[in-house]
């Protein structure tokens, strides 16, 4: 059984209807949209991909932090977007 990660959901049919509407009506939280009862992807606004993927990188940063306290480099969003999708693809198998 697959595990919905958000409060709200749609079905890819009302998405297709009126995607508009559906981004105004979730008033910046993250929508699941549903393909035949499995999500076939989540919504998310701009600014909501843009601070987690900010928190990823502090938190990669935390945990790789170097020895010398040097502060780490600026982050780069497209390897860690690359990592994510290398892990999802590695769960589904």
């Amino acid at each position: 059984m697959q595990t919905l990660l958000v409060d709200r959901a749609v079905s890819m049919s009302q998405f297709k209807k009126n995607p508009a509407a559906i981004l105004r009506q979730a008033e910046g939280r993250p929508i699941a949209v549903l393909n035949h009862n499995r999500v076939g992807f989540y919504l998310l606004e701009p600014p909501l991909l843009e601070a987690l993927l900010a928190e990823l990188g502090r938190l990669r940063h935390a945990t790789a932090a170097p020895a010398d306290g040097a502060p780490p480099e600026a982050t780069t969003y497209r390897p860690l977007i690359e990592a994510l999708l290398s892990q999802a693809k590695a769960v589904r198998g």
